[in-house]
C-alpha cells in the first residue's frame, strides 16, 4: 500500500512538472502570453466536454469519500489559481475577487448538499441525484455564462477563475463536514447500541 502511494504521488508530481515546463516554454515562445491563454482554452474545453460525459454516466454511482482526497482538491484549486493569476496578473480588485470566490463558495456548499452520504462497511459514501446533477448544471452554466457576456476578457476570465476556486473550496469543505457528521453519528449509534446490548 505504501508503494501505491508513492507511486501515486509520483505521478502527480511528473504530472505537475510537465505542466510547470509546458508553461514556461509556452512563455519563453510568447511572452505575452496569448498562446498559454489559447492553450489553456483549448485544455478547458476538452475537459468540459469530457467532465459533462463522466458526469452524466456516473452521477448516481455511489462514490468514496476521502478527507485527504476533499482537502487536496480545495488546495490544488486555489494554488493553481492563485500560480495563474501571480504570473497574468489579476484584473480584479480584491472585493471582486471576494465576492466571486465567496459566490462560487456558496454555490458548492449546496452542491455538497445535494449528495446523499451514508455508510458502507468503514467507508462513507455519497450518491448524486437529480438535484445534484442540476446544481452541477448551474455550476456549469454560470460561468459559461459569465465568459459569454464578458467577451473572454482578462475580467470576465477571472471572475470565471475565481468563481471555479471558490466553488470546488466550498463543494470540498462542505462535504468534508458532512463526512464528519455521518462519522459522529455512526461512532454514538455503535456506541449506544454497545452499551444497552
Amino acid at each position: 500500500m505504501g508503494a501505491t502511494m508513492v507511486s501515486r504521488w509520483l505521478r502527480w508530481a511528473l504530472a505537475a512538472i510537465a505542466a510547470l515546463l509546458g508553461m514556461f516554454v509556452l512563455l519563453a515562445i510568447d511572452p505575452s502570453g496569448g498562446l498559454l491563454f489559447r492553450t489553456i482554452g483549448l485544455i478547458g474545453m476538452a475537459l468540459f466536454a469530457l467532465s459533462v460525459v463522466v458526469m452524466l454516466l456516473t452521477f448516481r454511482k455511489a462514490r468514496r469519500l476521502s478527507p485527504k482526497a476533499l482537502l487536496i482538491a480545495a488546495s490544488i484549486s486555489v494554488a493553481c489559481t492563485s500560480f495563474f493569476f501571480l504570473l497574468a496578473g489579476s484584473p480584479l480588485s480584491a472585493g471582486a475577487v471576494a465576492i466571486a470566490a465567496a459566490a462560487g463558495a456558496m454555490i458548492g456548499i449546496g452542491w455538497a448538499m445535494t449528495n446523499l452520504l451514508f455508510v458502507d462497511g468503514d467507508t462513507v459514501r455519497a450518491r448524486g441525484d437529480l438535484w445534484f446533477l442540476a446544481v452541477w448544471g448551474v455550476s456549469l452554466a454560470l460561468p459559461q455564462l459569465a465568459a459569454l457576456f464578458g467577451g473572454r476578457t482578462p475580467y470576465a476570465i477571472a471572475v470565471v477563475s475565481f468563481l471555479g476556486m471558490g466553488l470546488a473550496v466550498g463543494n470540498s469543505l462542505a462535504l468534508l463536514t458532512r463526512y464528519r457528521n455521518v462519522r459522529r453519528r455512526t461512532h454514538a449509534q455503535q456506541s449506544s447500541t454497545g452499551a444497552t446490548s
